[in-house]
Order: structure tokens, then sequence, then C-alpha cells
């Protein structure tokens, strides 16, 4: 990963492979939500360690722009990148596409990591439902936990 520079090429190269990552990143979340939806959960180790590994990546990103603005003096807050761009003198429409973009990629990530979380909870509810009517039919003895879930 090439460092941030005082260019505005690099800053805007490096904006890019960010934005590269983080496409690949709500690929596999989109695939996760497949095999979660299939109940193919045999694939599921596959893509969380994929998604594991492009987190770490997209965290070095993070970390090495927020590194980056710091050196330039730019207190990191929400628009802190904002702020940067907002300073620079050269032609930066560009690279505030980019940023844009990469804030767009972030908020489906996001809402797409949201909906998987939400279907694991939901087939989890269902297995232990499920668990819950096996062992009571068995004959063995139910009880619940403080939030009213069974517990075997």
């Amino acid at each position: 990963m090439p460092l941030y520079e005082d260019s505005f090429i690099s800053v805007s190269t490096t904006l890019l492979e960010e934005t590269k990552a983080l496409r690949s990143f709500i690929e596999i979340l989109k695939k996760e939500e497949q095999v979660l939806i299939e109940g193919k959960f045999e694939e599921i180790d596959f893509y969380s360690s994929e998604k594991f590994r492009l987190i770490e990546i997209l965290t070095q990103f993070n970390d090495h722009r927020e590194n980056y603005l710091k050196a330039q003096g730019i207190d990191l807050d929400k628009n802190c990148m904002n702020n940067w761009l907002s300073k620079q003198n050269s032609d930066q429409i560009r690279i505030i596409e980019i940023w844009n973009e990469l804030l767009d990629l972030a908020g489906i990530a996001k809402k797409l990591n949201q909906s998987n979380g939400l279907i694991i909870a939901a087939r989890y509810q269902h297995h232990q439902r499920a668990l819950a009517a096996i062992h009571s039919a068995a004959g063995n003895v139910s009880c619940y936990g403080s939030k009213g879930q069974p517990c075997i």
C-alpha cells in the first residue's frame, strides 16, 4: 500500500486502491448474504476469513489516512478529510469524487453487514427454538434465560 505523500496524485491513487478494496469487501458481503440465505453454512468459513482479511486491509488504509492527516495538522473528526480537501489548491474535483464514492461504498458495506447480521440472528433463533423443541419432545426440562430465550 503506497504512502500518502504531499501530492494529490499519491492521495488519489491511494484512495482508488482503498475504493477497490472496499468494492471487494462488498462483493464478499453479498456472497456471504447469499450463502446465509441458502443455508450453505459450509461456505461461511471461506467468506468469513476473506472478509476479515479485507477488514485488515481497509483498517490499514484508514489508519494510514488518519496518520497522514494528523501529520498535516488536521484534527481528526467526521469531516477531517473534507476539511483537508477544501484547503488544497490543486484541481481537487477528481479526488473529491473518489472520496465521495468511498463514503457511498462504506454506507453500502455497512448496510450489507447489518443485513447479514440480522440473517444470522434469525437463523440462530430458529435453531435455538428447534433445539428447545427437540429437548422438550425428549422429555428434557427446559429452562429459560433472563431474556426468555430457551436454555438447554
